[in-house]
């Protein structure tokens, strides 16, 4: 068991448990200055532990993270492309994917990071892979309230461009993300078609 486990992996597994808040302010605190006291060594380190959303121990690690963005910023980028890549490589890639929901301890954030974070998820919106791609479009319309961000209207074009993606996954998934922030082109419905294939199919914004 490496340093990191040894140290944080009882703490982690009980940390959503119901209780007081102080003994959870206390954990993140000492992962912080855990990681900062020697980053190589906590970054490698890192690379023995899943993303498992049953456990949630990547929830922990990055809200953890997320109180200093100054020294960690750039990691939530280097996670965010291991995520990805991991879900290729994955069974049950959105058991994975699952893992960018954490990425929201950042997202207001206006720190440099959050652009190339977008500039990363505009290239997965792009992958030949579907889950990929539709992960990037559920993700991507949450940096548009941050005013650091210099590429909004390109964001929403290329969000706006999937509505005629010849996959129903895709089309249904940038109708409901665009949707939700108010940003679908005036007049815009959903097709009969992909509203009927959702109710027989699922709802591809929370297919596990």
């Amino acid at each position: 068991m490496n340093g990191f486990l040894k140290q944080f992996e009882a703490p982690i597994e009980t940390f959503f448990d119901k209780g007081p808040e102080e003994p959870k302010k206390q954990v993140l605190a000492d992962i912080l200055q855990y990681a900062n006291t020697n980053p190589a060594t906590f970054k490698r380190q890192l690379k023995d532990i899943p993303f498992d959303t049953v456990n949630m121990p990547w929830a922990v690690i990055l809200e953890a993270l997320a109180a200093d963005t100054d020294n960690w910023g750039d990691f939530f980028v280097e996670t965010l492309d291991e995520i990805f890549n991991k879900a290729k490589q994955a069974a049950k890639p959105n058991a994975v994917l699952d893992s960018l929901l954490d990425f929201n301890y950042t997202e207001k954030d206006e720190k440099p990071f959050n652009q190339k974070i977008v500039d990363r998820l505009m290239r997965y919106m792009g992958d030949e892979n579907v889950t990929i791609k539709i992960a990037a479009i559920k993700m991507l319309p949450n940096y548009l309230a941050n005013p650091s961000i210099k590429n909004k209207q390109q964001i929403i074009d290329a969000l706006c461009s999937q509505l005629n993606n010849p996959n129903w996954k895709v089309r249904y998934v940038a109708y409901a993300s665009l949707g939700y922030e108010n940003l679908l082109p005036p007049g815009k419905k959903l097709s009969l078609k992909d509203r009927v294939l959702k109710l027989i199919l699922g709802d591809p914004m929370f297919e596990k």
